[in-house]
């Protein structure tokens, strides 16, 4: 078994108010690719970088070179709209209007997916310059601790 005696702490951002979470306008990575089928189901392609494919299948067969991940209904509605365009506000109206997704469940729905899809670096934000500014503030109020 093997431990990790020293582990690099990520940096946490400072957390956005909830005002400044309904002003983010997501938008998709541009250097992925993604397809949608006939029944408006979109299907994700990630490349997989060559260090996930090292190991015992690679002597075995060859490993893949992507990796696909499909996203449902509601999913697909949400991926196409991100595109840097629209604030979160404006996708939680859609969600109501289209599936009746009360505003309170798709505001909290939204934040641990687009949590999830920005973790695996396939979405980002444009976030509010306020927020902007503030976080900003807050790195360089960090750096300068550590010095």
């Amino acid at each position: 078994m093997v431990f990790r005696i020293f582990k690099r702490k990520k940096e946490k951002l400072p957390a956005l108010s909830r005002s400044e979470f309904l002003q983010m306008k997501p938008v998709r990575n541009p250097a992925l690719k993604w397809e949608k089928n006939k029944d408006g189901v979109i299907t994700l392609i990630v490349s997989l970088k060559k260090a996930a494919r090292k190991g015992i299948l690679l002597k075995m067969a060859s490993p893949p070179k992507e990796k696909k991940i499909e996203l449902d209904k509601i999913g697909s509605t949400i991926w196409e709209i991100c595109d840097g365009s629209k604030t979160v506000k404006d996708i939680i109206k859609r969600l109501y209007e289209e599936y009746k997704i009360m505003p309170i469940e798709a505001e909290v729905s939204l934040n641990t997916y687009f949590t999830d899809l920005s973790k695996r670096g396939l979405l980002g934000f444009i976030v509010p310059e306020e927020a902007r500014v503030r976080i900003e503030q807050s790195i360089k109020n960090k750096k300068k601790k550590k010095k």
